[in-house]
């Protein structure tokens, strides 16, 4: 290659570097988005109805339900005409600010559905095709699905299934998972199901190389079944659509090394619960989601905590703390959970435990912007933490 065709070639590549730089430094800041869910979880009437006021809470979005169709394994047959009333509110929804919203579906097992009846599962889709009518009529970005068993587990084995493999059972709870994603796609296309937890709930045995040994810490774990199920859904999922790990077990981080290892976690370590064939489309379409519990921070579950060793102030920058890194270490959602208070009523109108902490909104709107400017989070709270768990440690001991 002559000189001059090289020094052509440098001034191009220069000129393509330059170009990127120029157009990278322009881009703004990946937008993360928090959504809240928590006991005040509204209905579609509330929404309707208080929409504006909503609005003005620092969220992008809220989890929310629908009356009566909102659990998965319900084998009773969903009538349209009894969705409709609800439907028709969702339409009417005027939604503005939060622009990611989603329908709740539970896992709680009231049914006692049965994987290999296929009876049951063609209700089940059915049932699953109507409520994504709800979800694209309520403009709604997507499916919150809470896999915890509330009742009867639907997850376990061997269960009722005693005369069959583990193997034989995943393999069918797999293809359940299949249809589930299909029949919720059937009218929203690029669908987004924000789970609770996914693969990431898997820690312990996930760095086991021998996946025989794997399969058999599997086997002793909660909700032995629920991978299988993920992996159906997963499979069976379109291009456009996402699914969210929601990292529940970040209720209960103390430091930012906790958020990054449960990035780190969620995106390479949970792939060895992934058949090699689909890690390519877990790479492409799951994200890392990460969840904040006020009641944890904040003082407010009725056990005790770390935080019940902290002062209000302190407790308000540990929750500050934990807003500013699910930010930092999420794809793009936060959930925001909260137990005993409410978001959207005055005050004057909830019991008097159940009133918005004074400081909380302000914490959380602190360490957005924060994040989205760039800054640090302009504090630590390793030596506050440590503290209140020295104090916690003494009163265990003079008890």
């Amino acid at each position: 290659m002559s000189q001059k065709k090289l020094l052509v070639i440098l001034s191009a590549l220069l000129i393509c570097v330059a170009l990127f730089a120029e157009l990278a430094a322009g881009q703004p800041r990946l937008r993360k988005k928090v959504i809240e869910y928590g006991w005040d979880v509204p209905y579609p009437d509330f929404v309707e109805q208080n929409i504006q006021e909503m609005e003005k809470r620092p969220f992008e979005g809220i989890i929310f339900r629908t009356k009566g169709f909102d659990h998965v394994f319900d084998t009773s047959v969903w009538k349209k005409e009894e969705l409709q009333p609800q439907l028709d509110t969702l339409a009417r929804i005027k939604w503005q600010k939060f622009t990611d919203n989603f329908l709740t579906l539970y896992s709680a097992n009231k049914s006692k559905i049965d994987w290999f009846n296929d009876d049951h599962w063609d209700t089940i889709v059915e049932n699953m095709k109507l409520f994504s009518l709800a979800v694209r009529t309520g403009h709604c970005v997507g499916v919150c699905f809470d896999p915890e068993p509330y009742g009867t587990d639907p997850w376990v084995y061997p269960g009722s299934y005693k005369d069959k493999s583990f193997d034989e059972v995943a393999e069918q709870v797999r293809k359940r998972g299949r249809q589930f994603i299909h029949a919720l796609e059937t009218n929203t296309p690029n669908l987004r199901i924000l789970s609770f937890f996914q693969f990431g709930l898997y820690d312990g045995i996930l760095d086991e190389p021998d996946p025989k040994v794997r399969r058999e810490k599997l086997l002793k774990t909660w909700m032995v079944l629920l991978p299988s199920f993920y992996i159906g859904i997963l499979e069976g999922a379109s291009p456009g659509t996402i699914l969210i790990d929601g990292n529940e077990s970040a209720y209960y981080y103390e430091s930012p090394d906790s958020f990054y290892r449960a990035y780190h976690l969620i995106r390479q370590r949970a792939q060895a619960l992934v058949p090699e064939n689909l890690r390519g489309k877990y790479n492409a379409q799951v994200q890392v989601g990460m969840a904040l519990y006020i009641d944890q921070t904040l003082a407010k579950r009725t056990e005790e905590t770390t935080s019940h060793f902290l002062s209000p102030q302190e407790q308000l920058r540990f929750f500050e703390h934990n807003a500013y890194y699910a930010l930092t270490t999420t794809d793009e959602y936060v959930w925001c959970y909260s137990e005993r208070m409410n978001w959207w009523l005055p005050s004057e109108k909830v019991q008097p435990d159940r009133v918005l902490p004074a400081g909380v909104e302000e914490a959380l709107v602190a360490a957005r912007q924060k994040y989205e400017q760039g800054k640090p989070l302009g504090f630590d709270i390793k030596e506050m933490i440590q503290k209140a768990h020295d104090k916690r440690r003494e009163a265990k001991e003079k008890k």
